[in-house]
């Protein structure tokens, strides 16, 4: 039996607003987060909350109030219909069917992980905004992590999301996205992450060998290589 490819995606800046409001249910170390940002919106500098959500002015208000409304009832909505970046736009979650939205995974900096059909309320919030934010998922994600399915795992972060897993065991593929020249890129990366996340869950297909065979929009496969997860790392070169 084939086993569907899992895909871990970084969470985006940008967010669909409304949903249907309930409360979440929190495990400690969701708690110890949402008790940080809650007191930050509560009794930060104007200065602090602007480094702390990166935006400003009556975005940065918006913000506010949505990190003081999360201890009680909030908006929500599945992971993969909240995040609305160039990556998650790239993906267009809403075409696929419903069983692949459980195949893909998101390190959010508010929750942890997250499946792409898990309830997310509206929130901003940067992984460098509270002392110890990163340190302490580094530390609560190995736990949610084992509870990952089975398949080939595809691990398409950026370097910051990336670093949240060092030390983790599970062998993974990553992807690495270069321009004509052969060249790292990371102004269009988020775009051709999104693609490959939805040629993996449209194709079901994780095994980098088949994968390297498909058809990416834009860009073309151009190399493989061992990468230092234990999995192998396909190279992606951008079409000028």
């Amino acid at each position: 039996m084939k086993r569907l490819p899992v895909i871990l995606l970084a969470p985006s800046e940008d967010k669909a607003g409304g949903g249907v409001r309930g409360r979440l249910p929190e495990t400690p170390a969701q708690r110890w987060v949402r008790e940080r940002l809650v007191a930050l919106a509560k009794t930060g500098s104007p200065e602090a909350l602007k480094k702390a959500f990166g935006v400003k002015d009556l975005a940065l208000d918006k913000a506010r109030a949505e990190a003081l409304a999360l201890g009680g009832p909030v908006p929500l909505l599945p992971a993969l219909a909240r995040y609305t970046g160039v990556a998650f736009q790239a993906l267009e979650a809403a075409s696929l069917p419903p069983e692949a939205w459980r195949q893909v995974f998101i390190l959010s900096n508010l929750r942890g992980l997250v499946r792409g059909d898990d309830p997310v309320p509206p929130y901003k919030l940067k992984l460098g905004a509270i002392p110890g934010l990163k340190a302490h998922w580094r530390k609560a994600l190995p736990v949610p992590l084992e509870t990952l399915p089975e398949g080939p795992l595809w691990e398409l972060l950026p370097g910051d999301s990336a670093d949240l897993l060092k030390g983790w065991g599970r062998p993974r593929h990553t992807l690495e996205i270069c321009d004509a020249g052969g060249r790292a890129i990371s102004h269009f990366s988020k775009k051709y992450r999104g693609l490959v996340a939805r040629w993996l869950l449209l194709h079901g297909q994780g095994d980098p060998r088949k994968v390297l065979k498909g058809r990416i929009p834009g860009c073309q496969w151009a190399g493989v290589d061992e990468n230092d997860r234990g999995g192998l790392a396909l190279r992606l070169l951008v079409e000028p």
